[in-house]
């Protein structure tokens, strides 16, 4: 037997380096809301979506498949993935948005007489480069025993305290996000790149996106020369290194936008931004309209 703090005897696998890859779990808001109407002409976010519904009379629309949202099933969406969704039989507006809800809690049961309207469990969610970057889609996964007893504890938390999460409660959303990411077969994982120096550059985009991004400095932090580092970034994701920094910047606005309380001033600068008439300039060219107006159409309540 060997002694205490003894080294592993040579040739034990614990000598053995391994590699795993690298991910940043960033939960962005998880809410229960009650919902008469929901009626949105085109959702297309920068981030992973989790959805369940009680019952039935929810739809959502990606090209030309409209899936129903069954209470049997859980779905989630990709990143940058554009939907409408609509209420039962209501029409969807030809521009914006139709949503009449709230947050359920102790003093919602009134709508229990009301049965045009569903329960509308929602979680919103990173995971970083390069998994954020797969391919758009709409993922139906059947309601498990499991997963099911993981949604009731959530949404028993979130029909008390919508805004303190125990670390129970925490651990229990994290476990879900982590299922539901399990179930996606390997295929569907179609990365950006899997080139070592292209990630290094797309993860250090990620982590500084309030610095000066040039070529020369990305090229630098990847050890190649600037020339063979644009024209290996351009290869490996179809995109030059500015046109990529710059839709990190304003994905990152919009996320910001939708769920924090920060002014727009801030948020130009954490991006990234001289200021925020450069913001503003470049994130109305990018989204056809302005950061205000983004965020008053989209805020999460």
């Amino acid at each position: 037997m060997k002694a205490p703090n003894q080294l592993p005897y040579k040739g034990d696998p614990s000598d053995i380096l391994q590699h795993f890859p690298k991910y940043n779990l960033q939960i962005l808001c998880c809410r229960y809301w009650w919902l008469e109407r929901w009626e949105y002409k085109e959702l297309s976010f920068p981030y992973w979506r989790i959805y369940y519904n009680n019952k039935k009379g929810a739809f959502i629309k990606s090209g030309d498949i409209t899936t129903e949202l069954l209470p049997d099933k859980i779905y989630l969406i990709a990143p940058n993935t554009s939907y409408s969704t609509h209420l039962f039989d209501h029409k969807i507006p030809l521009k914006g948005y139709n949503l009449k809800g709230g947050r359920i809690n102790s003093e919602y049961s009134f709508l229990n007489l009301h049965k045009d309207f569903i329960e509308h469990l929602y979680i919103h969610f990173n995971i970083g480069t390069p998994y954020d970057n797969v391919s758009a889609g709409i993922f139906t996964f059947d309601l498990t025993y499991h997963i099911k007893e993981k949604i009731n504890i959530i949404t028993k938390h979130l029909s008390v305290d919508n805004t303190q999460f125990s670390f129970y409660t925490l651990l229990t959303i994290q476990s879900l996000i982590i299922d539901l990411l399990s179930e996606i077969k390997e295929q569907n994982w179609e990365l950006l790149t899997s080139n070592y120096h292209i990630l290094k550059a797309l993860n250090y985009i990620e982590s500084n996106l309030s610095s000066e991004l040039s070529n020369s400095i990305l090229a630098e932090k990847c050890r190649l020369a600037t020339n063979t580092f644009t024209r290996l970034f351009k290869q490996e994701t179809g995109i030059s290194p500015q046109t990529y920094v710059r839709q990190k910047r304003i994905n990152n606005a919009c996320v910001q936008l939708h769920h924090s309380n920060d002014s727009i001033d801030e948020i130009a600068t954490k991006t990234g931004f001289a200021n925020r008439y450069h913001f503003t300039r470049i994130f109305k060219q990018v989204t056809a309209m302005s950061p205000a107006k983004y965020r008053n159409e989209f805020k999460i309540s």
